[in-house]
């Protein structure tokens, strides 16, 4: 005879709570980034900050860390908004994302932090728009290889850039769970879905190189098979749904 524990996909509210914090925390971070202007000189200098006047024969009033600084019309090349605008990044094409996480949440050893590593390849549309396929080694209560696709959004093309992502795709046991009762067999071991959405910065480094670091949510559901001899033969399936909060830190190459 076999039982089998239904699936529950209850997510947990609060990883998502927090998510949304962060979202808007650097959505808050973009917006401040919009109202700011890099003005780029004849002179081949260039000068960030914020726009304090503008009269109409083309003269500016630029505030920095620096002070107050004025430009004539005579001075100024061009404008760009939105921060320092990063001309140079490479635009399309190939890209690699190898990146190191800490898992945060309450497993069987009770709340330690557990590893991910993953890598994504993949194809990058524009200065904004990332997407790839990924693998990489995490432990939950056991080691597991998530295989999955992840698309990326930058929401600026400036040094430091605000992005979200998305990772969706399936785990594959690379351990076999531990025994839990003394009177069952586990005879069966079984990856599970996940999902990953994430919010973080991307710090560039380079035209074709750049840090991320980003705080994400993520769920992970597992499961194993046990048989029981002792009191009449019968099986049992048992779900476990894993909610996490990742800590990530990786770097892309274009």
């Amino acid at each position: 005879m076999q039982k089998s524990f239904p699936v529950n996909r209850n997510f947990s509210l609060y990883p998502f709570i927090l998510l949304i914090l962060v979202i808007i925390s650097t959505s808050g971070a973009s917006a401040q980034s919009r109202k700011e202007v890099t003005v780029y000189l004849k002179s081949g200098d260039v000068i960030f900050g914020k726009v304090l006047s503008q009269d109409s024969l083309g003269n500016y009033r630029i505030s920095n860390s620096c002070g107050i600084t004025l430009l004539t019309s005579g001075e100024i090349d061009y404008i760009e908004k939105g921060g320092f605008s990063r001309p140079d990044l490479k635009k399309s094409g190939y890209y690699n994302q190898s990146t190191f996480a800490l898992l945060f949440g309450e497993g069987q050893d009770g709340f330690q932090p557990k590893p991910s590593l993953t890598m994504v390849n993949g194809w990058q549309w524009g200065q904004r728009f990332f997407a790839g396929v990924g693998l990489g080694y995490e432990h939950y209560d056991r080691g597991v290889m998530p295989l999955f696709a992840e698309a990326k959004y930058m929401f600026g093309t400036e040094s430091f850039s605000p992005f979200l992502s998305f990772r969706i795709g399936y785990a594959f046991p690379v351990e076999n769970q531990k025994q839990t009762d003394y009177y069952g067999n586990i005879t069966e071991t079984y990856g599970g879905i996940l999902l990953n959405p994430e919010a973080g910065i991307r710090i560039a480094v380079g035209s074709k190189s750049a840090f991320i670091v980003g705080i994400g949510y993520n769920y992970q559901e597992l499961s194993y098979r046990e048989s029981y001899t002792i009191w009449g033969n019968y099986d049992k399936t048992v779900f476990t749904n894993y909610n996490r909060i990742s800590v990530r830190l990786g770097f892309i190459f274009q």
